[in-house]
């Protein structure tokens, strides 16, 4: 069996592939393989498994990327919600807006949408890159929210995160694991969390909804899912699912989850499949609206 993840070795969904895979051989008792196919937004691992015999033992593990590649690159060679099927939802990953404590006083997420309106394109958001899931929601937050602050994007999190943290930007939503230790040790302010429940590990941040904000979009948060080709049947893919949810509710699993700031997600086959439709629709509209592109 291969699990084919869309990014370089090291990341985060390279991580959560490897131990899930770990586990996945253990329990089908068969040899798993993660295969690294980075490049394309996620067209080259979704095309690689798409057009993979349909028996269910090549699988994409992916996630936000999948759904919004064909809108950023311009491209319809990959189109998800056509080439590949749900098997199990896999994790979903909060991001938390955080603020430099001196560069706003803001203590809430009303009082901060209170000074963007009041003083508009002052504030700026930044981000881990063009297109990233970091720059895509602060993108619906913004509309959302009614407000104009300026897209600073760099090269990844944690170019982002230090120069928060020296107060060259406002503001970013980053993951849980990356900004949890800075709003402890007090450098970063943390206002809201995406989803829909509040996480452990920020007890004390309402979600968006909780501080008066809805953002719909932004309830699945970063999630990441096992799909199949889309020629591939029910009963090739429940040996898999059956397997996810098994191993979704091992203690040890999810203590590891956590230290990626990620919580378990299991999701049936059709539940993917809807979650996988609603994220394409919504973040196809905003990108288009918002004139993102990776070309």
């Amino acid at each position: 069996m291969r699990l084919v993840v869309p990014y370089a070795a090291g990341g985060t969904t390279d991580v959560v592939a490897r131990l899930v895979g770990a586990r996945l051989a253990r329990v089908l008792e068969r040899p798993v393989v993660v295969e690294n196919r980075p490049g394309g937004g996620g067209t080259l691992a979704g095309t690689q498994v798409a057009t993979a015999a349909a028996d269910g033992l090549t699988l994409l593990l992916g996630g936000m990327e999948i759904a919004t590649a064909p809108s950023l690159i311009g491209s319809r060679q990959f189109l998800a919600t056509r080439d590949v099927r749900g098997v199990a939802g896999l994790t979903l990953g909060p991001l938390v807006l955080v603020v430099h404590p001196e560069t706003t006083e803001a203590r809430t997420l009303q009082a901060l949408i209170a000074q963007c309106r009041a003083r508009p394109g002052e504030f700026t958001f930044a981000s881990a890159g063009i297109g990233n899931v970091t720059h895509l929601f602060g993108e619906i937050f913004k509309r959302t929210a009614a407000i104009d602050i300026r897209h600073v994007p760099y090269r990844g999190a944690a170019g982002a995160l230090t120069d928060l943290q020296a107060g060259l930007v406002t503001m970013m939503l980053g993951g849980t694991a990356s900004v949890q230790p800075l709003v402890s040790a007090g450098k970063l302010r943390a206002l809201a969390i995406t989803g829909r429940q509040r996480t452990s590990g920020l007890p004390g941040v309402p979600t968006f909804a909780e501080a008066g904000l809805s953002i719909p979009a932004t309830d699945s948060g970063a999630w990441l899912a096992l799909f199949a080709p889309a020629r591939a049947s029910a009963e090739a893919i429940a040996p898999v699912h059956r397997a996810i949810d098994e191993i979704l509710t091992q203690p040890e699993l999810l203590g590891q989850l956590a230290v990626q700031g990620l919580v378990a997600q299991p999701m049936s086959p059709l539940e993917v499949d809807g979650l996988l439709r609603t994220q394409t629709t919504v973040w196809s509209e905003l990108i288009a609206q918002s004139g993102i592109t990776l070309n």
